[in-house]
Order: C-alpha cells, then sequence, then structure tokens
C-alpha cells in the first residue's frame, strides 16, 4: 500500500495565501508611494557614488566588515534557546529535523514577537549613532547589518534551518540586499532566480560543491551592494540633531521590511522543505 501524499493543514494553507499576497501587492497607493520611495533611494545611492572616496570605503572597509558582521552575528544565534522555546510551548524540538516536522502554525506562535523586538532595537540604534553626523555613518551602518541579520537568522532558525551552515548565511545577505533595493520589475526579475539559486545551495551539504557555487564570492558581491546602497539612504545623517531622527526612522524603517520579508521567505521555504515545491505551488 503507498504511503499517502502529504497535505497542507488548513493553518498552512491559508498561510500560503497571505506569503503569495505579500509577494504580489496590489497596484495601490501603497505602491505608488513605494516607487516614489524608489525613485528618491536610487538618486541618493547615485549621489553616494559621486562622493570622492565612497567606493574605496565601501571596497576596502564596508564590505570587509560586513562579511565579518555575518560570521559573529550568525554565529550569536542561539540554537539551543530557539529549541527551548518549542519546548517552553509543548513541541518536543531537539533538531532542526523536528522543527520541520511540526505544523506550521507552531511555528508561527513561537515566532510571535520578533519584528516587534528588531525594530525598536534598530530605531535606538540608529537615534544614538544618527547623532554623530557623518562620522556615525559607517558604525551605524555596521550595527544596522548586525541587527538584521541577526534577525533573519533567528527567522531561519525557528523555521529549521541552520544558520551557521555558509550557503544559508548567504541566503540571509541576499535577503538584505533585496529589501535594500526599492520595489520595481528590475528588482522583481532578478530576486526571484537569485533566491531559488540560495535555495538550492541550502540543500547542498558539500563544501567543495558550494565552493564550486562561488559563494565566498557571491557574498562579496552582495556585501558591497548592500553597502553601497545603505550608505545612500544614511546621507541625510550628515545633518547633526536631525540626523538622529533620521537614523533612527530609517532604520527602524528597513528593519520592518526585512523582518516582514524573512517570516514571509523563511515559511515559504518551511513548506516547500515539507511538502515539496509542487505541493506547494499548487496550493
Amino acid at each position: 500500500m503507498s504511503e499517502a501524499t502529504p497535505t497542507l493543514s488548513p493553518y498552512e494553507r491559508e498561510a500560503l495565501k497571505q506569503i503569495n499576497a505579500w509577494r504580489s501587492p496590489s497596484a495601490a497607493w501603497y505602491s505608488k508611494l513605494s516607487s516614489a520611495a524608489a525613485v528618491a533611494w536610487n538618486d541618493l545611492t547615485d549621489l553616494a557614488r559621486r562622493i570622492p572616496g565612497i567606493e574605496w570605503t565601501i571596497e576596502n572597509v564596508v564590505t570587509g566588515l560586513l562579511d565579518l558582521t555575518n560570521e559573529i552575528t550568525q554565529d550569536s544565534v542561539w540554537t539551543d534557546a530557539v529549541f527551548k522555546d518549542f519546548r517552553n510551548s509543548g513541541h518536543d524540538v531537539n533538531s532542526h529535523d523536528d522543527i520541520a516536522a511540526l505544523d506550521l502554525e507552531h511555528v508561527d506562535s513561537v515566532v510571535e514577537g520578533l519584528k516587534r523586538k528588531y525594530t525598536a532595537l534598530a530605531a535606538a540604534e540608529g537615534t544614538a549613532t544618527g547623532l554623530a553626523g557623518l562620522a556615525g555613518i559607517v558604525p551605524d551602518l555596521i550595527a544596522l547589518v548586525s541587527i538584521n541579520l541577526r534577525a533573519a537568522g533567528e527567522y531561519a532558525t525557528y523555521c529549521g534551518f541552520d544558520i551557521s551552515a555558509p550557503e544559508e548565511r548567504l541566503y540571509a545577505f541576499e535577503m538584505l540586499n533585496y529589501v535594500a533595493h526599492p520595489s520595481n520589475k528590475a528588482k522583481e526579475f532578478t530576486f526571484a532566480p537569485a533566491m531559488r539559486v540560495a535555495s538550492r545551495a541550502a540543500r547542498i551539504q558539500s563544501m567543495q560543491t558550494l565552493e564550486q557555487l562561488g559563494l565566498s564570492a557571491a557574498l562579496q558581491r552582495a556585501a558591497k551592494a548592500l553597502g553601497l546602497k545603505l550608505t545612500g539612504a544614511k546621507l541625510a545623517q550628515v545633518v547633526p540633531v536631525a540626523g538622529a531622527v533620521v537614523g533612527g526612522g530609517f532604520n527602524a524603517y528597513y528593519t520592518s521590511n526585512v523582518c516582514t520579508t524573512a517570516y514571509n521567505l523563511y515559511r515559504e521555504r518551511f513548506l516547500v522543505t515539507k511538502y515539496g515545491e509542487d505541493v506547494v505551488s499548487n496550493a
């Protein structure tokens, strides 16, 4: 007798509808506002490129620090503490595989509150370093990336993915880079293939294969692009006092978007891992 094909629970089916709605927002006033924000952000990024020495800074300082930050931040995600959270909620979880066997409803009940925590943390950090004006941009950028990599790492771990794996760190970095590029058609076209490649790489265990995929080089490229994009958005901080408001507000905005993106993408990957791409795509 053949084994029955696994099916989505009612909660998981509804969650997929919500994820699909997030992926395809309606062309309402919010979309128009996002387009205007994208134009302004792109203008700031172009301005950043014209600042003497900014490319050198991105290449030789920011990129290296972001790479280091990625290593340090993901190591700070306490996997055992995540497992304990599940056990405290009544689930027998001692490994990533144990999480994968749960219903998404159980995962969501434990994940609740992460977005609020990290958005508040990023806002406080941005306000503090924003007071320093131009001198505060680089340390603020590094702190902001650290906070958001930690947030992505927690979402990944709660959804059963091992964030200590280098391919998962690339996936998290690509996610931050994606959020740093305001919505436009080009981004929608280029992001999906990149995420599929990272998702496939996340299932490969051979380090030799991972090196052949060029994950290290890809991480460096993502770090440079992210550093330049965030630096452009931070240029308003060169005005003392006003910079504190801009820094705190932007950090909260960016982190909120990162958390929303991580929440949807990792939950989607959780369902794909559990049921397969065909089951999820046909739901």
